[in-house]
């Protein structure tokens, strides 16, 4: 997957399946490869959404993520599947 600086990322927390709800963060890339930051292959993004249930958490909310930088792992030792991270720019 091809992810430049300046594109908008998604990235789920958990695979989305039926019966449960979607949960992931949506964000600007400001970092194609933060591992001088964070310690591994990862995306520094700055969140734009924040779903947890199939819910948009809102900036102002002490569970919200919008507005934050994280970091989102290339690969993942646990629960890692193909679209996991979609570029929303592509």
């Amino acid at each position: 997957m091809q992810v430049q600086v300046k594109d908008t990322i998604r990235s789920y927390d958990f695979k989305p399946m039926l019966g449960r709800e979607d949960c992931y963060v949506e964000g600007v890339v400001l970092e194609r490869n933060a591992i001088k930051e964070c310690g591994y292959n990862a995306y520094k993004i700055c969140v734009t959404k924040d779903v947890f249930d199939g819910k948009a958490l809102t900036e102002g909310r002490s569970t919200s993520r919008v507005g934050a930088v994280v970091f989102v792992p290339w690969k993942v030792s646990f629960m890692e599947y193909q679209g996991r991270i979609i570029n929303l720019s592509r």
